[in-house]
């Protein structure tokens, strides 16, 4: 069992987007929830470090209003997400990293794992996956179809969701991973997968997700596996690009297009995979 010992500071930057939410909170199989959305179909998603904040908040509204399903989002670590005044404090816009030097790296990464370091033991595999395994089995129970789609953090959750002989999910997408494992991904034998990645991701090394691939494609065959490269992309940009920069803007709806085309897919929604 992989455990999540260290980040780099780039998985703990972004921005925060602007907009209003037009989902609600209810209590769903033991956690509070951000529920948006209607259909018989359930897609979840397991965010990232930061938890349900207006940035997973309003894609998922995005997802729910280019889908015919309801998207949910369980607040894992029961009101104990990093703070967002973490997310402010290291931007990792390409201007940024461009005029880093190796002190201001290094100095990054010791004052990230000064607030991470005690965050990744309280919500270690061994305290999470038990809850996020609990929802999941409980949206399965009274949905159709249900996907998995997990941010840096949350995807390798949602990867875990799709392995095994008897997956939780139908279909998987994988946005920026962290911490994901060759064990992790070698266990996905049946569960479409997507993956959505930037070059300049410092957590996921474009060797490793090349690895990934070749095992997902033996494994599942090239039609249920989507591994989506973006050049000079940070990690993060899915769910903390800037809005105000309209490459990033593009890059984060594109991504958001891609993985609801394939979850439809998976989900045998016009075209199957």
């Amino acid at each position: 069992m992989s455990e999540q010992t260290s980040v780099k500071s780039c998985c703990a930057s972004g921005h925060i987007h602007a907009g209003t939410p037009e989902g609600a909170f209810k209590q769903l199989h033991g956690l509070n929830t951000y529920v948006t959305g209607t259909g018989k179909d359930t897609i979840v998603f397991i965010p990232d470090i930061f938890g349900v904040y207006p940035n997973a908040q309003l894609l998922a509204d995005e997802w729910a209003r280019l889908g015919s399903w309801r998207v949910v989002i369980p607040d894992v670590f029961q009101g104990d997400a990093v703070p967002l005044s973490h997310l402010n404090t290291i931007v990792p816009n390409n201007g940024v990293l461009d005029k880093r030097t190796d002190k201001g790296k290094e100095e990054q990464g010791a004052k990230t794992m000064e607030i991470l370091g005690p965050w990744l033991g309280k919500h270690s595999q061994q305290v999470v996956q038990p809850l996020i395994e609990t929802f999941v089995k409980g949206i399965k129970a009274e949905s159709g179809k249900v996907a998995a789609v997990g941010f840096c953090w949350g995807a390798r959750y949602a990867v875990l969701l799709g392995g095994g002989a008897s997956p939780l999910v139908d279909a998987v997408v994988g946005n920026h991973p962290s911490f994901l494992t060759e064990d992790d991904i070698a266990a996905v034998t049946k569960t479409p997968v997507a993956i959505f990645w930037g070059d300049r991701d410092e957590i996921l090394p474009a060797a490793q997700l090349d690895g990934f691939e070749a095992v997902l494609t033996k494994n599942l065959g090239g039609t249920k596996v989507l591994v989506k490269r973006y050049a000079g992309t940070v990690h993060g940009f899915t769910i903390r690009g800037d809005d105000q920069n309209e490459r990033e803007k593009k890059e984060k709806e594109e991504a958001a297009t891609l993985g609801v085309e394939f979850t439809k897919k998976a989900f045998g929604q016009g075209a199957s995979l």
